[in-house]
């Protein structure tokens, strides 16, 4: 028997898996999208960056790299929208599928944005980013899945230990 998460849990993290990309698609083709990262996140945002950066280590890194956090943002915009997408689908084939079909509007969406945005430009960097966060999230949702597939056999009873009544 094969197992998969509860089909009410699929479609439930199926619909928050595209609002997220929904979501990400409007955000970045959006003129305002660093003002409307700060309204919804405000300083929070920067505050939580300081604290998991406080000895600036990780920001010189990032900053001799010449990576952003606009870059950030992509990364995990899309590794977040992945992870819902191979939850929802539950399955090594549609898993793949989606990674393969994430990859690809991610790149798309990085190209509208030159071509339907005023203030925002295509970067490679910030493709890179988009790529690396659908890889990230599609090992995480590989992750769910296993172990999720894991913890379901390891709580069914062992048939083939069990002896056999002999038919009399």
């Amino acid at each position: 028997m094969k197992y998969r998460a509860p089909i009410g849990l699929r479609a439930f993290v199926a619909i928050l898996a595209l609002g997220a990309v929904l979501s990400n698609v409007a955000l970045l083709l959006s003129d305002r999208a660093p003002a409307v990262l700060r309204v919804l996140f405000g300083d929070f945002a920067r505050r939580l960056s300081n604290r998991l950066d406080s000895d600036g280590q990780a920001g010189n890194a990032l900053e001799a790299r010449n990576v952003g956090n606009d870059s950030l943002v992509h990364f995990g915009l899309w590794a977040v929208a992945t992870i819902l997408i191979g939850i929802a689908v539950w399955s090594w084939i549609g898993l793949a599928t989606s990674a393969l079909a994430i990859s690809a509007g991610s790149l798309l969406t990085e190209v509208a944005q030159g071509h339907y945005s005023s203030t925002r430009a295509v970067e490679s960097t910030d493709a890179l980013f988009n790529l690396l966060g659908v890889g990230t999230g599609t090992a995480a949702g590989w992750h769910c899945f296993t172990s999720g597939t894991a913890l379901w056999r390891a709580s069914q009873p062992d048939t083939a230990a069990a002896p056999r009544a002999e038919p009399t």
